[in-house]
């Protein structure tokens, strides 16, 4: 049996009822089994945390890995460029080995950046060739993963059907679950991006969100709240009786506090990107409305052509953008008679809102995105009994030097480079700083050359 002992950290656990302390966990093979002031285990391979922070890994709830090859080339796009430039003109050249090389560059670069688990929402699998591709790059990163099986949006040609009339294949879901994917305790495991209500009718949200349903599967769905093809949106579905907590929405900016009650009251979980959702659209991300409701938020970074995958900016952009909303929301509430006064003493009134805690935002990235992917059972604390998903964080960089309260430590002053250690279901992917069994020479090799060949075959000015 193999263990492993963190001895003498500052943990985080996200576990209200262990909560914080400095002390021990202990590792048997891939579960935690033991968080306490101080554990023996001489038999045990020795972890020294002392002064560092130790804590569950962080859990992204939404990206497109296969964008990990040609990153930062639209982070100054207007509005609408990434569906012209992207889907409908970069992605149609895609090989499989192209889709491979982005996912393993995107889910390698997650685990320096400390994720332990991602939702890879794959939306540029073309051919069962490239959903393979994807999840052989996943299995090689050795990282948790949830794929996300979804469906290219390229424009038709002359005759073809419009991608929004088109049901989610079936075959291939019945294929990977009854295959590769077909175990819910893997390290990868497998769920639906289906189209929704924004990008499809009734018809075909029936048939998506009944499929998903019929094979056990998390359901997911980008929505914005504009131009809907169900013009009621999650009402319909609520209705329709489709809505549940098997279902995820992302985005969702646009939609109105009505629907935004009916979804949370069915259970359904909300995923915001506000990193990349403040850019296009100066709105309110949904992480402060869905608190203001009594729900949860969770959170990820959406798009690496626009910006960084990485957990660490994605809170911070998230807890920025919430403290922003939930102080100006504060604003909003006073009453008339106190307009006058509002004038000239703001800071006063904005006391009715005091900020985000820091340690909410990294709620959000552990135990609130664990529950949004529906792995909360098993993941997103350090909990013993649950998977051994952790990492280490050291303070004595010249970024965290002198930090005094972890939360606020990781959550404002952390990065990448001081996240030391990375342990997946027991199996370190990253130690003293490095991540491991990674051929870097051949992995930017790769990444070169397939980078190369598809701005060669669709160019883009950057």
């Amino acid at each position: 049996m193999t263990r492993t002992l963190i001895k003498g950290g500052q943990i985080l656990s996200m576990d209200d009822e262990i909560g914080r302390l400095t002390g021990d966990v202990l590792v048997e093979e891939d579960r935690i089994v033991q968080v306490s002031p101080s554990i023996e285990a001489e038999d045990a391979k020795v972890i020294e945390a002392a002064g560092a922070i130790v804590m569950p890994g962080f859990v992204n709830a939404h990206m497109h890995t296969w964008q990990g090859a040609i990153r930062a080339i639209g982070a100054d796009w207007p509005s609408g460029g990434y569906f012209r430039w992207v889907h409908a003109g970069i992605s149609p050249h895609y090989t499989p080995e192209d889709t491979h090389i982005g996912t393993l560059v995107g889910a390698l670069a997650q685990i320096e950046a400390g994720t332990t688990t991602l939702f890879d929402w794959c939306h540029n699998n073309a051919t069962p060739a490239h959903t393979d591709a994807a999840i052989d790059a996943l299995d090689q990163a050795g990282l948790r993963a949830v794929f996300g099986h979804g469906t290219v949006k390229p424009k038709p040609k002359p005759g073809e059907p419009h991608f929004s009339t088109i049901p989610h294949p079936v075959g291939e879901i019945d294929r990977l679950r009854k295959g590769r994917l077909s175990q819910d305790e893997a390290l990868v495991t497998l769920a639906a991006c289906i189209l929704g209500p924004d990008y499809s009718g009734i018809e075909v949200c029936r048939h998506d969100f009944r499929m998903a349903r019929d094979y056990g599967l998390l359901s997911s769905a980008h929505i914005w709240g504009l131009n809907r093809l169900v013009p009621d949106g999650y009402l319909t579905i609520a209705r329709e009786g489709l809505l549940g907590p098997d279902h995820n929405i992302v985005h969702a900016n646009y939609i109105g506090d009505d629907e935004l009650r009916v979804i949370l009251d069915h259970g359904a979980t909300i995923t915001s990107t506000p990193a990349v959702e403040l850019g296009p659209h100066p709105v309110e991300p949904l992480v402060s409305r869905v608190l203001r409701m009594g729900g949860r938020p969770s959170i990820g970074p959406d798009v690496e052509v626009d910006l960084t995958g990485g957990m660490l900016e994605t809170i911070r952009a998230s807890l920025l953008g919430a403290r922003l909303y939930n102080t100006a929301h504060a604003d909003r509430l006073l009453g008339e008679d106190e307009v006058e006064e509002r004038e000239v003493a703001v800071p006063a009134a904005r006391v009715t809102a005091p900020p985000v805690a820091s340690v909410e935002a990294l709620k959000w990235a552990t135990i609130d995105n664990a529950r949004a992917l529906r792995l909360d059972h098993r993941i997103g604390s350090l909990t013993p009994g649950k998977q051994a998903d952790l990492i280490v964080i050291r303070r004595d960089s010249l970024a965290m030097m002198g930090t005094i309260d972890p939360a606020q430590a990781v959550v404002h002053f952390a990065q990448n480079s001081d996240i030391d250690t990375v342990m997946v279901a027991g199996k370190l992917r990253k130690a003293d700083g490095q991540v491991l069994d990674v051929d870097m020479a051949a992995l930017r090799r790769d990444q070169a050359a397939s980078a190369e060949r598809l701005f060669a075959a669709y160019p883009i000015e950057v």
